[in-house]
């Protein structure tokens, strides 16, 4: 559950995110995990993207 935890220490909001989705994301490796983040985190500076959460349920960015 470590990967959860720290997702959503990095500002993943992960309440609507299905059990299928949820074993995804917990079977990540540290590397994965780490990537996710970055794009997360390179996702909000930019200026001119915004989120589609229809597309990803809104969890991811």
């Amino acid at each position: 559950m470590a990967t959860i935890d720290q997702l959503e220490a990095a500002g993943f909001d992960l309440t609507t995110a299905s059990g299928e989705q949820i074993a995804v994301l917990q079977s990540l490796s540290d590397e994965e995990l780490q990537v996710l983040v970055s794009i997360k985190a390179r996702m909000e500076d930019a200026a001119d993207v915004e989120a589609h959460a229809y597309a990803s349920g809104g969890w991811c960015w």
